[in-house]
């Protein structure tokens, strides 16, 4: 057991029950020969077989995305005839991409014995895959578009040289402001477990909420993990620091959840500019992995600097408790997301143990690590 290391006790659900499975298999590995001999190969070949048709969900999806079946279905079920009139598509062609959208779980199909087969998309999934949601994924696909797909397929060249500037030097990730815009849109769905684990992590540790508290969220994107803790705690007060074309997002998104009177978004350099001091909270959210081991550890000296006595701060990320085992989810997690930064440009999910390196010598200790579904919370004070 990591020293520290702390589970959540979950995130809230409704009455509706949890699915299944996240993601369905597409194998019945029941049917295949026994596990022995020249069996291992054709359990391997599966296992394989069924990694590399992964890329078929985004290609559904995305094609849906593309001709529009998404916003016809927001307004109601539809026929695939239906459906390919108002997409100009064809209809057995459409047909096919709904039944691989209903294999999915993305979309309810409705068979009847009066008429032609219905498509249905759920308010939830409504929410997910149309724009203006505050959990769209929308963003994410034209971040995908943008700068993954691309990426991935030359992930090979990324390998051979690795991601370094002129001087031999790792860089830092080199995603553009448009990409960026695009994926604070789309991952805004990461927040809610994330803070939910965290008020739970509070308490564990009493550490007091019930008080006024100054909370520091650099590089804060949409703003939606400190905007989520000012509803839960009242007395709070948060401030973001963002790039000039995020802000206006972040300030939106405050105003829509009824806390922008008390978050305040600073167009600031994190770098260069000073963060101010005595803050209780300093939170960085996806910060970490796109950094370098040295830019890491300025990153702590400079929250240091800005921590109150008593104060926290929390850092959510993808990081690796268990390099040699690997086994939890999140570290198998975070070990493809690294392989997702050295394609994209840079960056890595760096291990726990390299993360209280550099605490101890930015003067701080670690206090407590807590799950979410597929980030950590890293939980550090003053030494």
């Amino acid at each position: 057991m990591t020293p520290g290391f702390t589970t959540s006790a979950g995130f809230e659900t409704g009455e509706t029950p949890a699915p299944e499975h996240n993601v369905r298999p597409l194998v019945d590995t029941a049917l295949l020969p026994d596990w022995r001999g020249a069996g291992k190969v054709v359990h391997s070949a599966h296992r394989i077989y069924e990694h590399l048709i992964s890329l078929w969900a985004p290609g559904v999806i995305e094609a849906a995305h593309d001709l529009g079946v998404f916003a016809e279905l927001s307004s109601g079920p539809r026929t695939s005839d239906q459906l390919a009139e108002a997409c100009g598509s064809n209809q057995r062609a459409m047909r096919v991409l709904l039944d691989g959208l209903f294999a999915y779980d993305i979309l309810d199909r409705i068979p009847s014995d009066s008429g032609p087969t219905v498509y249905r998309m759920s308010d939830e999934m409504r929410e997910c895959l149309l724009p203006g949601g505050l959990f769209s994924l929308v963003g994410k696909i034209e971040y995908d578009r943008q700068l993954a797909w691309h990426s991935w397929r030359h992930l090979a060249d990324a390998v051979r040289t690795d991601n370094r500037d002129a001087s031999g030097d790792l860089q830092l990730n080199q995603i553009s402001e448009h990409n960026y815009e695009s994926l604070v849109r789309g991952i805004n769905f990461w927040a809610p477990p994330i803070v939910a684990a965290l008020a739970d992590g509070f308490e564990t540790f009493e550490w007091p909420t019930d008080r006024p508290a100054s909370v520091l969220d650099i590089g804060c994107g949409t703003g939606l993990y400190s905007q989520l803790l000012l509803e839960r705690f009242p007395k709070w007060r948060a401030t973001g620091l963002e790039a000039p074309h995020i802000a206006p997002i972040a300030e939106a998104q405050a105003q829509r959840l009824g806390v922008a009177e008390r978050f305040d978004v600073q167009v600031r350099d994190f770098w260069t500019e000073s963060w101010g001091s005595d803050h209780d909270l300093l939170i960085f959210v996806n910060i970490f992995h796109l950094q370098t081991p040295e830019s890491s550890l300025e990153l702590l000296r400079k929250s240091k600097e800005s921590l109150a006595e008593g104060g926290l701060i929390c850092i959510a990320d993808h990081m690796v408790t268990d390099e040699q085992e690997a086994k939890p989810v999140q570290d198998r997690f975070a070990m493809l997301f690294a392989a997702s930064m050295l394609a994209t440009g840079g960056g890595d999910a760096f291990l726990l143990d390299e993360y209280d390196t550099w605490l101890a010598e930015a003067g701080l200790r670690r206090v407590a690590v807590l799950d979410t579904p597929m980030h950590r919370i890293l939980l550090a004070g003053h030494a």
